[in-house]
Parts: structure tokens; sequence; C-alpha cells
């Protein structure tokens, strides 16, 4: 089994994520000193995480948003290059249906040049408050992520100059530089939120990443995965498979319930309702979200049902994934790996309810007790399928 940390860059003030129950959130409480403190312990945290023995740490795009103020992930990751010598750099992701694909296809080559061919990258669609953002048509927006997924990996390994002429995207010559460091491109994971975005991640050779779902949801899209698999002649391994979530460890599971409680904090519901359907409608009262009780995301019109009827944020955004002593947490991953088969855990640790030293210690007890005894999960089937590659 493998880990990736999600370097969330997160802005650090517990007392804004008690207080804070809206999105988009006013730009008017930003305090310099708070945000520079911020990205800093980021930076730390992933240095950290290499020496625990992360195999990656991962960034993602969001707006407007202070649990996860990286708006232009590239420039973080591309500081994380700097900053780490071994881990690799996943670029999960930025939201190609927003954004220039060439300008994409641009960043990740740089990225893998300067990480000396560290990059992974997970090209994303979005939620319904990012097309907000930046006034992007929502009806368009899976057409543009895959035509911009195609145009992207086109520029990155074509070796001659070309032009594109598609229904989102025109540009009458492209030719790349720099050249990207990995062959012919860096790995690329598809969304795997929906049972459409996995097999089109089958039919482009993409490995995928699927975020919160409960376990029995998330093994639905595995099992769809790996059947597409097949049929396409290709072998899967467990490290494909990537599972976005958060985790709480502490010493004990007193000091567990209580760093579980508070994890989010007071607003952290209601600025996670904002991603998780109605656009920019503006969230408060909200209790701890539903799971979601079907495959596909709000984007899609899904789980929507879910989220009116508690007045929640949906799709398990808000809620944490994992919590408790070391071994109880390695009794969940194990119990969720037999379940599902994911072999790529990708987990946050900063919760807007954690201070510093709550979040330093529980990713250090990750990495020393919870790490080490999950290693051989999945090994094996990963190692098989090396050798048929």
């Amino acid at each position: 089994m493998k880990f990736s940390f999600l370097c969330s860059q997160i802005y650090g003030d517990t007392e804004h994520y008690r207080t804070q129950t809206s999105w988009p959130v006013p730009s008017a409480r930003y305090r310099r000193e708070v945000g520079e403190r911020s990205t800093d312990f980021a930076l730390d945290q992933a240095a950290l995480a290499e020496e625990l023995g992360f195999d990656m740490v991962s960034v993602s795009e969001h707006h407007y948003w202070p649990s996860l103020p990286s708006p232009n992930p590239a420039v973080i990751a591309a500081a994380l290059t700097q900053r780490t010598e071994r881990v690799r750099i996943g670029w999960m992701g930025p939201l190609v249906s927003i954004n220039n694909p060439l300008r994409i296809a641009e960043e990740a080559a740089m990225l893998d040049q300067l990480s000396h061919g560290r990059l992974e990258m997970l090209f994303l669609r979005g939620t319904p408050n990012e097309f907000v953002s930046y006034n992007v048509n929502p009806a368009e927006t899976r057409g543009r992520t895959q035509e911009a997924v195609e145009l992207i990996t086109m520029a990155l390994t074509e070796p001659h100059p070309f032009g594109w002429q598609g229904r989102y995207y025109r540009y009458p010559t492209i030719s790349v530089w720099p050249g990207v460091s990995q062959h012919p491109h860096p790995p690329i994971f598809g969304s795997g939120n929906s049972p459409e975005s996995v097999r089109y991640a089958v039919a482009h050779g993409h490995k995928i990443g699927i975020s919160f779902y409960p376990a029995h949801l998330t093994a639905q899209l595995v099992q769809s995965y790996r059947e597409a698999c097949a049929e396409a002649g290709r072998t899967s391994r467990p490290s494909d498979i990537l599972y976005r979530a958060h985790v709480a460890v502490a010493e004990t599971e007193r000091e567990a319930r209580a760093l579980a409680g508070k994890y989010y904090g007071v607003g952290g519901f209601g600025q996670a309702a904002a991603f998780m359907g109605r656009g920019a409608t503006v969230a408060s009262e909200l209790k701890p979200p539903p799971d979601p009780t079907e495959l596909g995301t709000d984007a899609d019109g899904r789980n929507r049902g879910a989220d009116a009827k508690g007045k929640a944020a949906g799709f398990a955004l808000g809620k944490l994934n994992f919590s408790g002593t070391p071994d109880e947490v390695v009794r969940q991953l194990t119990e969720f790996h037999e379940q599902t088969g994911v072999g790529l855990f990708d987990l946050g640790f900063s919760g807007g309810g954690l201070t510093e030293q709550e979040r330093t210690r529980s990713l250090t007890l990750f990495g020393q007790e919870v790490i080490p005894k999950l290693r051989h999960l999945g090994a094996a089937q990963d190692e098989e399928s090396a050798d048929v590659r």
C-alpha cells in the first residue's frame, strides 16, 4: 500500500473556522501574517511527510476557499519540488474545464523538469462552485474537460508543431517547451468519481482517483475500473487506484475523539457545502454531512437529494473518513482496502479546527505507527502487474 500527503496549504486560523459558515469567503478576512505562516507550515509538513516515508505529496486547485487556498496549485507544486527529493509530486489537480489547457501542458512540463521526473497528474473537471468562480457554463464542463485532457496529452507528446481545431479549443500552432522528463508523459490519473469518468479514464490509459465515497460505493467504482481494464487488455494494480480522504490520529481513544470532534471547526461544514451543489449559494446552519447515496457528483446532478434533505454538505466533504489511535486507523484502512481494492491513499491531516501542533502530531503518528503496518497490503498484486507489463 502506498500513501500520499495532501498538502492543503489551509489558512491556519482556528478561530476563522469557528465563525465562518459561508462561501465565497470575503477576502477582507485574510491576514497576511496568517497566510504567510500557513504556506510555510504546509511546505514544512510536506518535507516531514517525505521523512516519514510517504510516497507522494499532492496539491489541489480550489477557489475563494481558505480550507484549500490554492487557485494555482502549480505554484505550490513547484515549491514542493525544491523542498523534497524522493516523493512523487501529485498535481491533483488542475481544473481543466475552467483553465487554458495549453497553459496546463506547459506548467506540467516545467513541473516534470523541476522535479527531475517525479510529477504525477490528475486532471479534474471541478465542482459547481468552481464553474461559478470562472463563469464557465456547467453544461459544457464535461466536454471541455475531455477535450482539454486530449489536447494536453498531445501537447506533451507530439514532437513537431501542430494545430488544434476542437469544439471548445482552437490553436493554430502548438509546440510545448520545455519537454517532459518522463516519457511519453508523466503518469495521468483520471477522475473515478462516476461510472462515465471511469470508462473515459480506461479508454485513455489513465489510472483513477476517487474522493470521499464510502467503501461500498468506492468498491463499485473500482470493480468497474478493473472490468474495463480487463476488456481493454490492461492490467490494473492497487496503486493505480487513488482514494482521497481525511484522517486524524492520536495516542488514545479519548484524544482521537476530541481531535475528530473539532477537525473541521463549525465553519468548515458551511464552506464545504459550496462544493457539493447549489453553486455559489451561501450555506449556513449546517450539520455534519451525509455519505453519498449514489454514484456521481453534484456536477452531474447526483447526491443532491441527501444535501437538501439534511441541510448538509454532501459527497462526504467535511466528513472525517478515518480516525482513532494508530491501531484503530490501521484496522480501518485495512478493512477499506480489503473491501475496495484501493492501493494508494491521498490523505489530508489539516482540518481547520486543529492547531499546528495537533496536525503535526497526527501526521507523525501516522507515518511512524500506521504506514509500516500497511505496506504489505497490495504489494504482491503490484509486483505481479509490474511483471506482466
